[in-house]
Protein backbone atom coordinates (compact mmCIF):
# COMPACT_ATOMS: atom_id res chain seq x y z
CA UNK A 1 0.00 0.00 0.00
CA UNK A 2 0.84 3.38 -0.78
CA UNK A 3 2.95 5.14 2.10
CA UNK A 4 0.18 8.46 2.18
CA UNK A 5 -2.64 6.40 2.00
CA UNK A 6 -1.63 3.68 4.54
CA UNK A 7 -3.77 3.78 7.45
CA UNK A 8 -1.00 2.25 10.15
CA UNK A 9 0.75 4.78 12.23
CA UNK A 10 3.15 3.33 14.61
CA UNK A 11 3.49 5.27 17.90
CA UNK A 12 0.62 7.98 17.37
CA UNK A 13 -1.96 7.82 19.42
CA UNK A 14 -4.71 9.02 17.71
CA UNK A 15 -6.84 6.20 16.85
CA UNK A 16 -7.00 3.84 13.51
CA UNK A 17 -9.40 4.11 10.80
CA UNK A 18 -10.35 0.60 11.71
CA UNK A 19 -9.55 -1.89 14.14
CA UNK A 20 -8.98 -4.52 11.56
CA UNK A 21 -9.53 -8.32 13.03
CA UNK A 22 -10.78 -7.52 16.62
CA UNK A 23 -14.64 -8.27 15.52
CA UNK A 24 -14.41 -11.63 17.34
CA UNK A 25 -13.21 -9.97 20.51
CA UNK A 26 -15.27 -6.69 20.93
CA UNK A 27 -18.76 -8.94 20.18
CA UNK A 28 -17.28 -11.25 23.00
CA UNK A 29 -17.01 -8.27 25.69
CA UNK A 30 -20.54 -7.08 24.21
CA UNK A 31 -22.47 -10.35 24.83
CA UNK A 32 -20.91 -11.05 28.24
CA UNK A 33 -21.76 -7.68 29.63
CA UNK A 34 -25.16 -8.44 27.68
CA UNK A 35 -25.43 -11.47 30.13
CA UNK A 36 -24.14 -9.60 33.21
CA UNK A 37 -27.01 -7.03 32.93
CA UNK A 38 -29.61 -10.27 32.82
CA UNK A 39 -28.21 -11.35 35.82
CA UNK A 40 -26.61 -15.00 34.34
CA UNK A 41 -23.04 -15.70 34.34
CA UNK A 42 -20.11 -14.52 32.28
CA UNK A 43 -16.98 -14.76 32.53
CA UNK A 44 -14.00 -11.82 32.59
CA UNK A 45 -11.54 -11.98 29.93
CA UNK A 46 -7.27 -11.52 29.87
CA UNK A 47 -5.65 -10.34 26.59
CA UNK A 48 -2.60 -11.75 26.55
CA UNK A 49 -0.08 -9.90 23.93
CA UNK A 50 3.54 -9.87 23.45
CA UNK A 51 5.69 -7.07 24.51
CA UNK A 52 5.41 -4.67 21.67
CA UNK A 53 1.72 -4.67 20.61
CA UNK A 54 0.01 -1.23 21.31
CA UNK A 55 -3.36 -1.98 22.83
CA UNK A 56 -4.06 1.25 24.20
CA UNK A 57 -6.33 1.71 20.83
CA UNK A 58 -8.04 -1.70 21.23
CA UNK A 59 -8.68 -0.94 24.88
CA UNK A 60 -10.09 2.77 24.09
CA UNK A 61 -12.28 1.04 21.56
CA UNK A 62 -13.99 -1.44 23.86
CA UNK A 63 -14.28 1.19 26.51
CA UNK A 64 -16.26 3.38 23.50
CA UNK A 65 -18.60 0.04 22.87
CA UNK A 66 -19.10 -0.59 26.92
CA UNK A 67 -20.18 3.10 27.08
CA UNK A 68 -22.44 3.00 24.25
CA UNK A 69 -24.59 0.12 26.09
CA UNK A 70 -24.77 2.45 29.65
CA UNK A 71 -21.85 0.40 31.20
CA UNK A 72 -19.81 1.93 34.03
CA UNK A 73 -16.33 2.04 33.20
CA UNK A 74 -12.90 2.09 35.32
CA UNK A 75 -9.65 2.17 33.46
CA UNK A 76 -6.54 1.22 35.89
CA UNK A 77 -3.00 0.76 34.64
CA UNK A 78 -0.78 -1.64 37.06
CA UNK A 79 2.23 0.35 38.37
CA UNK A 80 4.78 -0.42 40.64
CA UNK A 81 4.34 2.78 42.95
CA UNK A 82 0.77 2.61 43.93
CA UNK A 83 -1.28 -0.11 45.71
CA UNK A 84 -4.65 -1.26 44.52
CA UNK A 85 -6.59 -0.16 46.43
CA UNK A 86 -4.99 3.60 46.42
CA UNK A 87 -5.65 2.68 42.23
CA UNK A 88 -9.15 1.35 42.60
CA UNK A 89 -10.96 3.83 45.94
CA UNK A 90 -11.25 7.05 43.70
CA UNK A 91 -12.54 5.28 40.84
CA UNK A 92 -15.41 2.82 42.42
CA UNK A 93 -16.27 6.27 44.79
CA UNK A 94 -16.87 7.70 41.38
CA UNK A 95 -18.76 4.98 39.77
CA UNK A 96 -21.19 4.86 43.32
CA UNK A 97 -21.89 8.56 43.26
CA UNK A 98 -23.27 8.06 39.68
CA UNK A 99 -24.99 4.50 40.69
CA UNK A 100 -26.69 7.27 43.81
CA UNK A 101 -28.52 8.83 41.12
CA UNK A 102 -30.45 5.75 39.75
CA UNK A 103 -33.71 5.33 41.71
CA UNK A 104 -33.87 1.57 42.34
CA UNK A 105 -29.94 1.82 43.04
CA UNK A 106 -29.82 4.60 45.67
CA UNK A 107 -29.68 2.56 49.21
CA UNK A 108 -27.31 -0.14 47.70
CA UNK A 109 -24.66 2.72 46.35
CA UNK A 110 -25.20 4.45 49.61
CA UNK A 111 -24.11 1.40 51.63
CA UNK A 112 -21.47 0.57 48.51
CA UNK A 113 -20.03 4.44 49.73
CA UNK A 114 -20.16 3.17 53.33
CA UNK A 115 -18.13 0.21 52.89
CA UNK A 116 -15.78 2.50 50.75
CA UNK A 117 -15.21 4.38 53.87
CA UNK A 118 -14.12 1.64 55.77
CA UNK A 119 -11.92 -0.01 53.34
CA UNK A 120 -9.79 3.18 52.78
CA UNK A 121 -9.62 3.75 56.30
CA UNK A 122 -9.06 0.67 57.78
CA UNK A 123 -6.35 0.00 55.06
CA UNK A 124 -4.77 3.35 54.15
CA UNK A 125 -2.63 2.05 57.68
CA UNK A 126 -0.88 -0.54 55.87
CA UNK A 127 -0.70 0.87 52.60
CA UNK A 128 -0.35 4.71 53.09
CA UNK A 129 -1.10 6.16 49.77
CA UNK A 130 -5.16 5.37 49.23
CA UNK A 131 -6.61 9.02 48.70
CA UNK A 132 -10.01 9.50 48.47
CA UNK A 133 -13.06 11.48 49.13
CA UNK A 134 -15.01 9.87 51.75
CA UNK A 135 -18.91 10.79 51.20
CA UNK A 136 -20.63 8.95 53.76
CA UNK A 137 -19.27 7.88 57.30
CA UNK A 138 -18.04 3.92 57.57
CA UNK A 139 -20.21 1.09 58.41
CA UNK A 140 -18.66 -0.50 61.20
CA UNK A 141 -17.85 -4.40 59.94
CA UNK A 142 -18.15 -3.60 57.02
CA UNK A 143 -14.79 -3.89 54.43
CA UNK A 144 -13.03 -2.30 57.29
CA UNK A 145 -11.18 -5.32 58.81
CA UNK A 146 -8.06 -4.35 57.45
CA UNK A 147 -7.40 -7.82 55.71
CA UNK A 148 -7.22 -6.81 51.90
CA UNK A 149 -9.10 -9.78 50.52
CA UNK A 150 -11.75 -9.99 52.37
CA UNK A 151 -12.47 -6.07 52.53
CA UNK A 152 -11.88 -5.91 48.98
CA UNK A 153 -14.40 -8.74 48.58
CA UNK A 154 -17.00 -6.81 50.51
CA UNK A 155 -16.34 -3.98 48.98
CA UNK A 156 -17.12 -4.78 45.51
CA UNK A 157 -19.77 -6.94 46.82
CA UNK A 158 -21.72 -3.91 47.58
CA UNK A 159 -20.64 -2.17 44.35
CA UNK A 160 -21.93 -4.92 42.03
CA UNK A 161 -25.07 -5.03 44.24
CA UNK A 162 -25.66 -1.03 43.14
CA UNK A 163 -24.97 -1.85 39.34
CA UNK A 164 -27.85 -4.98 39.75
CA UNK A 165 -30.43 -2.34 41.36
CA UNK A 166 -29.34 0.32 38.86
CA UNK A 167 -29.65 -2.64 35.92
CA UNK A 168 -26.08 -2.13 34.20
CA UNK A 169 -22.97 -3.23 34.69
CA UNK A 170 -19.59 -1.97 35.67
CA UNK A 171 -16.69 -3.05 34.22
CA UNK A 172 -12.83 -2.67 35.41
CA UNK A 173 -10.33 -2.66 32.56
CA UNK A 174 -7.00 -3.43 34.14
CA UNK A 175 -3.67 -3.08 32.03
CA UNK A 176 -0.42 -4.89 32.98
CA UNK A 177 -1.99 -6.96 34.97
CA UNK A 178 0.86 -9.01 35.52
CA UNK A 179 2.84 -6.36 37.46
CA UNK A 180 0.42 -6.86 40.08
CA UNK A 181 1.75 -7.74 43.35
CA UNK A 182 0.81 -11.30 44.19
CA UNK A 183 -1.03 -10.44 47.28
CA UNK A 184 -2.88 -7.66 45.59
CA UNK A 185 -3.49 -10.30 42.30
CA UNK A 186 -4.84 -12.80 44.84
CA UNK A 187 -7.57 -10.36 46.83
CA UNK A 188 -8.79 -9.30 43.31
CA UNK A 189 -9.42 -12.88 41.96
CA UNK A 190 -10.73 -13.76 45.17
CA UNK A 191 -13.04 -10.72 45.39
CA UNK A 192 -13.98 -11.39 41.52
CA UNK A 193 -14.64 -15.46 42.24
CA UNK A 194 -17.57 -14.10 45.07
CA UNK A 195 -18.89 -11.70 42.60
CA UNK A 196 -18.97 -14.18 39.98
CA UNK A 197 -20.89 -16.68 42.54
CA UNK A 198 -23.51 -14.18 43.33
CA UNK A 199 -24.05 -13.51 39.73
CA UNK A 200 -23.31 -9.52 40.54
CA UNK A 201 -22.51 -7.77 37.16
CA UNK A 202 -19.46 -6.99 37.89
CA UNK A 203 -16.69 -7.74 34.72
CA UNK A 204 -12.68 -7.86 34.56
CA UNK A 205 -11.04 -7.38 31.49
CA UNK A 206 -7.49 -7.67 32.18
CA UNK A 207 -4.35 -7.31 29.86
CA UNK A 208 -0.55 -8.77 30.40
CA UNK A 209 2.12 -11.06 28.64
CA UNK A 210 1.78 -14.83 28.16
CA UNK A 211 3.18 -15.44 31.19
CA UNK A 212 0.17 -13.46 33.35
CA UNK A 213 -1.94 -16.93 32.11
CA UNK A 214 0.39 -19.39 34.31
CA UNK A 215 0.29 -16.59 37.08
CA UNK A 216 -3.17 -16.27 37.42
CA UNK A 217 -3.88 -20.05 38.07
CA UNK A 218 -0.71 -20.20 40.23
CA UNK A 219 -2.52 -16.98 42.55
CA UNK A 220 -6.05 -19.15 43.09
CA UNK A 221 -6.40 -22.78 42.15
CA UNK A 222 -10.04 -21.73 40.63
CA UNK A 223 -8.84 -18.77 39.06
CA UNK A 224 -8.36 -19.91 35.42
CA UNK A 225 -12.21 -20.94 35.44
CA UNK A 226 -13.47 -16.92 35.93
CA UNK A 227 -11.87 -16.00 32.74
CA UNK A 228 -11.69 -16.24 29.07
CA UNK A 229 -8.49 -16.11 27.59
CA UNK A 230 -7.52 -14.05 24.05
CA UNK A 231 -4.39 -14.18 22.68
CA UNK A 232 -3.98 -10.49 20.91
CA UNK A 233 -2.19 -11.09 17.46
CA UNK A 234 -0.32 -8.37 16.08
Amino acid sequence: MAPITHPDAPGIVTPPPELAGREALREAVRVAIARLRLGRPAKSMILLEPSGIDKNQLLGQLKLDAEKAGIHLLRIETPESRSLPALLAPQLRLALLRLIQVGPAKESAQQGLRALAGFATALNTRFGDIEVGLDLAPEPGLADNGDLEGDLTALLEQVGMAARAAQTALVMYIDELQDMPEVELQALLSALHRCAQDRLPLLIIGTGLPRLQARVGNAKPYAERLFEFFEVAP
